[in-house]
This record gives structure tokens, C-alpha cells and sequence, in this order.
């Protein structure tokens, strides 16, 4: 049976005292007696303290000497006059007084937030404000305590009372100690506190558009979401603030005011009591905007890996709501890249996929919205490429689709505006030239090979209709890559696919793709970065002035060359003929020009120049041939290619009579067509003629070029210089041809180089094209054809003429010196001569002591 006594001392006297009671009626005998006092009830500890307390939660007590000691330490820090502040002194006496007594310190704030209630709800504003300060105080000084975890609970009541008052300055005062509070460590946890009602109400301060105070409420709203933040994410025990339900308040609320122009504040037109800050904080004067991206990147810094799905779905729903994925998505592409450079450099890959996710989300979305999204992709794709790793090709194959998938719409004939859709695959052409500038070299060798095996079939009867398009898409995608790409040697990025798709496609139809092939070979072929001066190079007297950057062949890359080319020379003569006779015709000449160029300086040694002036020479060939259909325009331009091709090659070599021939001929064709004077172009030396005059000279006409002397670079003078250097110029002299021949193509080989050649498509070149089973070597001028006619006459008339006898000794005395034996026998003699002589005037040879001589009879 439970005891009906509050306390231990009671029951212990209770029987007793009764007994004592029934002794003393049983012997009295009387009917009357004084009447019994229980003084132990009045005296019970535990009966007294619970009046007590029930009369202090009441503030029935109206006797200042009946408080206990806290609340009158509580109540001497409210000043007299209402214009007072706190009082600091008592202040200090009711911090030390908790510290002292933690067992006190939820007392405190019990009665704190009490008698904040009364005066909020009196309108006593200050008395309020005092209140909050004083718990702010008494939070920062009292973190170690071990009561902390309900002190803040009382704490967080009061902020709960002021953020229901919807008073605005009631509301900012609540937002700062809130704020003061999730600094706070505390040392304890708390196993039952939820912050729901904080991010719902900051969430709807954050979205306040009325009233004089409207963006002091933003701002205020902002610190509150970040203080739930903070709080959130150093307890453990709160990982909720991530679940979708949070995300989707706490996240438009930031991107709603981020989105806002940050304006200056206006004057205040309230009293200079509130004027003022309630806390001490850096941050007041910030505007809603400022505030909103460093929540945000504080967001996006604390969020975990699993955690990054809850925060992104809300940002790509606010762009589609809000609409601002429309070009140009400044807005889009400032919260990306804030979220970008905030999160883990590991999880980058993340934001990439999500937003190509999306983009399939939105394909069948109007143009310009997947503009915008390939635009942010383009800008914040190079931050993340380098974490990206093993999803390297998996997301460069998703953008590849996507790329396809444009191209297909847009042929399809269901595209309404074709304009917006080509600047969607440029955007995303965009996006994966910056994706690949973040990589190392090796991945952009794998995105090359990825995007090469993507081209369509090169093979004509396999060739779709409509391939031409994407063929030129992925020229330039190709083009993009490779611009930032770092050539170390040459076999590491040509491979034989790579190289026999790049030879291919320099001889497809299309003359923008075959202009974008010739450029991918500029840039990889281009280590020294001469590409600058050599993409449009003039005539100029001295090479020097270009400055250009020159390094000596290594031996791999001379055993690449040695191997293809060939290939690339003959590419380079067959893109030659497919340039049409257009507006772009000096355009194509300028790239083929540089590409010799960059051949010739990049892997400039014996066999690559010699094969490269053969190629010289076949050009000038067909730039003289009146057979081919070329027109005026394109002759000049190739004339003009040779000559500027062979005054860099002649220069770069520091082959001085070289130079002089080439000079020669420049300065005769100042007397040809006005083209082909490159002169012209030199400041230094205007209209001077050979010999010095400017007299009026007659014109050759642009057809009889090969019938004036000096006109034409000359093989044969070449050849001497090139021998009188130390060259091999064996190769020099045969003809530059080309196999047409089934045989010879089914087995790649080159009938007249003798060399492998299976890169080469003989299909796809069109009517420009000549038979290429013609032999181009340089028809002979008619002086030289009327000598070789006399000669032909006179060795005739010799031969019927004069004896046979005649004719045979004559021929054995011609040919002595090629007869093998007598030849040896001189070889022999002539060295014997040597030696005798070198011998004379030498001491004899010492004596070897060791020789023994036989007697001639053992010597048999």
C-alpha cells in the first residue's frame, strides 16, 4: 500500500505520534481537550517545496525575499527606465550564478521564457528584447554545462514565441539568436528536437514580398535556413533536414532570392529603438542576394554523396518552373558553378550526369530550353572533367547522342526552326571541346578514337542519305578535341585507324569537312605552337621574322613518317584537285600550304623534305597542265602555294643556293600575271623588276608560263642543291604518280613508290579528279624537245652509216672503265702505290726476337 506521506521523516513519526494521541484520550477520560496540531505536517520538507514551487510558476509570490535567489538575479537585470538597456553588472552576477549552479540553469530558463511570453504578449517590446539577449548570454557562457540540452529546449520555445508573433522586428530579433544558438557545440545530444516549424517559417520569411521591412525579412529568413544548416548537419542525430520534404522548401527559398536584383536598402522608417542590431553579426548589412548564394554554397558544401540527388531535383525544377534554362542562362550557369566549385571535387560527375539526365528529360522540349541546358553543361563540364574518371566515355557518348539525335531531327523535316537547332549542336559541340580540356592527353586520345568510330561509313555504297551532315558535325567535334590536345610524338595519336579515317575524310565530297580535316592535322601535327604564323603564311625574304620554333626530328616519330608518308602526300595532292572554284578556294590552298609547312618543320628530315618537294613539284605540274579544267584563279593560288612551300623549305634547311633559285624565280614571275607577283606583298621591295627597273615590261600570259624560261622551279637545279647539301635525291627524280589499278589498290601498295599506301579510297573523288593512271611528270619545254630530236637524228644516222666494227670499238674504249676486271687490277695497283709510298722515309720494322728462321732443308 503506497504511503499517503510526501516525505520519510513524516512517516517515520506518524505512528508514534498516533499512539501517543490514543494514550493520552484514554487517560483523560474528559470530553473536552485542546486541540492537536499536527506541526510535522506543517513542518514537511517536501509539502513546503512543492507550495513552493507551485506558488513561483504561479508569481503568487509577492515578497522579494520569498524568491529564490535566481529569479531575483533574473529580475535585477530588467532595467527601471524603459529606455535602458541590460544591465550588466547584474548580468554578469546571473551568468557566474548559472555556471556555479548548472542544476539551475533550466530554472532560468523556464522563467525567462515565461516572463518573455507576458511582456511579448503586453507589448513590451524592450523588456522582450532584454529577455533574448539575456538567453544569448546565457548560451554562450553555459555550452559545457550538462543542463545545456534543456536550457536550449526552453530556448528554442521563446524563439518559436517570437517567430509566431509575425511581428517583423520580432521575427529578426528570433532569427539572430537562432542564429546565435546553431554556433552553439553542444556537448550532449538531444534525441527529440525537430526544427520543422523553423524551415517552414524561414522559408516563408524567405518569399516575403509586402510591407516596408520585406528584404530585412529575406535576409532574416536566409540566416534562419542557414543556422538550421549548421545545426542540422553537425548532429548526427538530424540527418532529416536532407529528406525531399525539407529540400523542397529550403532549396527554392535560396534559388527565389538568389534570382532577385540586389538593390540597396531604403531608409527605415521605423523608431531608433529597433534601428540598431539586435546581435552582433558581419553579416547584417548583407542583402537577400549576397545571403542567398553563401547559403547555397554552404548547402551544397555540406551535403554527402547520397544526399546530392534531395538538393539537385529541387534546383532543376525551379530552372524549368522559372524558365531560366532560355538563352543566354546567366542565371543557370552562376548556380551550377556555384554548386560545382562547393560540392566534393569527387562528386562533380554527379552534377554532370544529372543534368544530362535531364537534357533526355527534355528532348522533345522546345530548342531553346535545350540550348540553355547544353550551355550550362558547356560552362561547368571543363570544372568537373578532371573527377569525372572511369564515366569518361559514358558521358561523352551520352552528348554524342544527343548530338546524333539533333542531327536526325533536323533532317527529318519535322524541325520548325532549324536555326535554333544548329545552335544547339553548337552549344553542345561547345560542351564537349571544354569537357575535353580538362582532361589528360590520354583521354583525349580515347575521346578522339570514340568520336572517330562514330563518324559515319565512308564507304560509298554504304553511305546514307543525310550522313554528309553528321559527318560534318563530328569533323568539327573532332576539331574541338583535338585543339586541346598536346601532341608528344606523332604515333601515339595516329594511329592506323585514327590516320586512315582522317585521310578519308580529306577527300569526301563535302569541302567543309575536308577543310576541318586538314585543320584537325594542323593542330595535332602543330607541337611548337607555329600554327599562328603558318596558317596564313605570305612570302617574306627572311623566315626568321616569324620567329618559328624548331626542334630536331626525334626517332619515332622519323620511323612514323618513314611508314605513312606517302599516304599523306598523296592526300594532300588529291585534296588539291576536289578544291572547287569557289569563294572558300584560297582558303582550302592556305590549309594545304600549311600543312606542308607544319610536315616540314615538325618531322623535317632527309626523306620527309625530299618527298615533300616531290609533291612540290607534282603540284606545279598540275598547275600547268591546261587538260585538268582548272581556272585562272586556282592556278595562280597553287603557283603561288609552291613558291611560298619552297622559300620556307629552302630557308629552314640554310641552303644558300636553294634560297637563290627560289628568289629567281619569284622575282621572274613578276613579270606574269599580277597574281602571281608575291613581291607585291613585300613592303620592303614594291614594283623592282630584275635588274632594278621599274620600265614597262611585257606580261607572260599565265598559259605560257612553261615556255619561258625561269618561271618554273626547275627539278634538276633543285636536285643540285639538294645534292651539294648531302641529300639523297634519288627519289627526287621520279615522277610523283598514283595507282589506279584494282590489284594494286586490294593490296596497298604504290607501284611507283614501292611503299605501303592502304589509307587511300580511290572512290569519292569527283569530276575534278583526273585519270590517275596518267604519269604528271613535267611535260619537257619545245627547246629542249627540238635538242633531244637532233640528238635522236644524229645517233640514227651514226648507226646506218658507220661500220659495225667501228661502232664496237668504239664503244669497248667508251666502256673500258666499266669493265670489272680491269677495274680491280687499277683499284689494286692504285694501292699498292699508297702504301709504298707512305712507307718511305719510315724506320724499318724492329727485329721480333721471338721469329725463329728454319733451315731451307726443314722449311719443305
Amino acid at each position: 500500500m503506497p504511503s499517503q506521506f510526501p516525505c520519510t521523516w513524516c512517516a517515520g513519526h506518524h505512528d508514534r505520534l498516533s499512539a501517543e494521541i490514543i494514550r493520552d484520550d484514554q487517560q483523560a477520560g474528559s470530553s473536552w481537550s485542546w486541540t492537536v496540531i499536527d506541526w510535522h505536517q506543517v513542518c514537511c520538507v517536501a509539502r513546503w517545496r512543492e507550495v513552493k514551487r507551485s506558488f513561483e510558476m504561479n508569481d503568487l509570490c509577492c515578497c522579494t525575499p520569498c524568491k529564490p535567489r535566481y529569479r531575483r538575479l533574473v529580475d535585477s537585470i530588467y532595467p527601471r527606465a524603459i529606455t535602458d538597456g541590460l544591465i550588466s553588472s547584474n548580468m554578469q552576477k546571473l551568468i557566474f550564478y548559472a555556471i556555479s549552479h548548472p542544476e539551475k540553469l533550466e530554472r532560468i530558463g523556464e522563467y525567462l521564457v515565461s516572463r518573455m511570453s507576458r511582456d511579448l504578449g503586453r507589448l513590451r517590446f524592450v523588456q522582450v528584447k532584454i529577455a533574448v539577449e539575456a538567453m544569448d548570454q546565457l548560451l554562450q557562457s553555459c555550452h559545457s554545462s550538462p543542463s545545456l540540452p534543456h536550457f536550449s529546449e526552453n530556448h528554442l520555445k521563446m524563439v518559436q514565441k517570437l517567430l509566431e508573433s509575425n511581428n517583423p522586428k520580432m521575427e529578426q530579433l528570433a532569427t539572430d539568436s537562432f542564429v546565435t544558438f546553431s554556433n552553439i557545440e553542444e556537448s550532449s545530444p538531444s534525441y527529440d528536437r525537430q526544427y520543422d516549424f523553423f524551415i517552414s517559417k524561414f522559408s516563408q520569411m524567405c518569399h516575403a514580398t509586402t510591407g516596408e521591412d520585406w528584404r530585412k525579412i529575406r535576409s532574416a529568413g536566409l540566416k534562419g535556413l542557414r543556422g538550421v544548416v549548421w545545426k542540422s548537419v553537425t548532429d548526427d542525430l538530424h540527418p532529416n533536414i536532407w529528406e525531399k520534404q525539407h529540400m523542397d522548401k529550403i532549396v527554392p527559398s535560396i534559388l527565389f532570392n538568389l534570382q532577385e536584383p540586389d538593390h540597396l536598402d531604403e531608409p527605415s522608417k521605423s523608431s531608433l529603438l529597433f534601428d540598431g542590431p539586435f546581435a552582433d553579426d558581419p553579416n547584417r548589412d548583407e542583402g537577400p542576394r549576397t545571403l542567398s548564394d553563401r547559403c547555397l554554397r554552404e548547402l551544397m558544401g555540406k551535403a554527402s554523396f547520397g544526399s546530392l540527388r534531395a538538393v539537385m531535383e529541387p534546383v532543376l525544377k525551379h530552372m524549368d518552373l522559372h524558365q531560366h534554362w532560355k538563352p543566354p542562362p546567366v542565371f543557370a550557369i552562376h548556380v551550377f558553378k556555384a554548386i560545382i566549385y562547393s560540392i566534393q571535387s569527387q562528386n562533380s560527375y554527379f552534377v554532370i550526369q544529372e543534368l544530362i539526365n535531364h537534357l533526355d528529360s527534355m528532348s522533345t522540349a522546345d530548342a531553346s530550353i535545350r540550348i540553355g541546358i547544353a550551355t550550362v553543361l558547356s560552362n561547368i563540364v571543363s570544372i568537373a572533367g578532371t573527377s569525372i574518371g572511369p564515366l569518361l566515355l559514358s558521358i561523352f557518348n551520352s552528348l554524342l547522342k544527343h548530338l546524333r539525335t539533333s542531327v536526325d531531327f533536323k533532317r527529318s523535316g519535322k524541325c520548325k526552326d532549324t536555326e535554333a537547332e544548329k545552335m544547339y549542336q553548337e552549344a553542345l559541340l561547345n560542351a564537349m571541346g571544354d569537357f575535353a580540356n580538362a582532361l589528360p592527353d590520354y583521354q583525349k586520345v580515347e575521346m578522339m578514337m570514340f568520336t572517330v568510330g562514330n563518324i559515319p561509313s565512308l564507304d560509298e555504297k554504304r553511305f546514307k542519305q543525310g550522313d554528309e551532315f553528321l559527318q560534318h558535325v563530328l569533323v568539327k567535334t573532332l576539331l574541338k578535341v583535338a585543339t586541346r590536345y598536346r601532341t608528344a610524338y606523332l604515333a601515339t595519336v595516329f594511329t592506323e585507324s585514327f590516320l586512315r579515317t582522317l585521310i578519308q575524310l580529306a577527300l569526301v565530297n563535302d569541302s567543309q569537312v575536308r577543310l576541318g580535316t586538314q585543320q584537325i592535322f594542323h593542330t595535332l601535327l602543330d607541337r611548337h605552337d607555329n600554327l599562328s604564323h603558318l596558317s596564313h603564311l605570305p612570302y617574306v625574304l627572311d623566315v626568321s621574322d616569324l620567329q618559328l620554333t624548331v626542334e630536331k626530328c626525334s626517332r619515332a616519330d622519323q620511323m612514323f613518317m618513314r611508314k605513312h608518308i606517302h599516304d599523306m602526300t598523296q592526300m594532300l595532292y588529291r585534296a588539291v584537285t576536289l578544291i572547287a572554284n569557289d569563294g572558300n578556294l584560297q582558303l582550302h590552298m592556305d590549309a594545304i600550304q600549311c600543312t606542308m609547312s607544319l610536315l616540314c618543320i615538325e618531322v623535317g628530315f632527309d626523306e620527309t623534305l625530299i618527298e615533300l618537294f616531290r609533291l612540290a613539284f607534282a603540284l606545279q605540274t598540275l598547275a600547268v597542265d591546261p587538260s585538268n579544267g582548272f581556272c585562272a584563279e586556282k592556278r595562280i593560288a597553287l603557283h603561288n602555294l609552291i613558291a611560298k612551300y619552297m622559300n620556307l623549305a629552302a630557308q629552314l634547311m640554310a641552303n644558300p643556293s636553294l634560297c637563290q633559285h627560289v628568289q629567281q624565280v619569284v622575282a621572274c614571275r613578276a613579270r606574269g600575271p599580277p597574281g602571281l607577283n608575291l613581291l607585291l606583298d613585300d613592303k620592303h621591295d614594291e614594283v623592282h623588276i630584275v635588274g632594278g627597273t621599274t620600265e614597262a615590261v611585257e606580261r607572260v600570259e599565265l598559259s605560257m608560263l612553261a615556255e619561258v624560261g625561269g618561271m618554273l622551279f626547275e627539278r634538276n637545279d633543285v636536285a643540285d642543291c639538294l645534292k651539294a647539301a648531302g641529300k639523297d635525291v634519288s627519289r627526287l627524280s621520279q615522277p610523283f604518280t598514283l595507282s589506279s589499278s584494282k590489284s594494286a589498290q586490294e593490296k596497298g601498295i604504290d607501284e611507283t613508290d614501292g611503299k605501303t599506301s592502304p589509307f587511300l579510297p580511290m572512290a569519292g573523288m569527283d569530276d575534278v579528279s583526273v585519270d590517275l593512271s596518267v604519269d604528271w611528270t613535267p611535260p619537257e619545254s619545245a627547246r629542249q624537245s627540238r635538242r633531244n630530236t637532233e640528238h635522236t637524228e644524229q645517233v640514227l644516222a651514226s648507226i646506218r652509216n658507220r661500220p659495225f666494227e667501228d661502232q664496237a670499238d668504239e664503244s669497248c674504249a667508251r666502256h673500258e672503265a666499266g669493265d670489272l676486271s680491269r677495274a680491280v687490277s687499277r683499284l689494286l695497283a692504285r694501292n699498292a702505290d699508297t702504301v709504298r709510298m707512305a712507307n718511305i722515309g719510315r724506320p724499318a720494322k724492329p727485329k721480333n726476337i721471338f721469329e725463329m728462321n728454319l733451315p731451307t732443308a726443314f722449311a719443305l
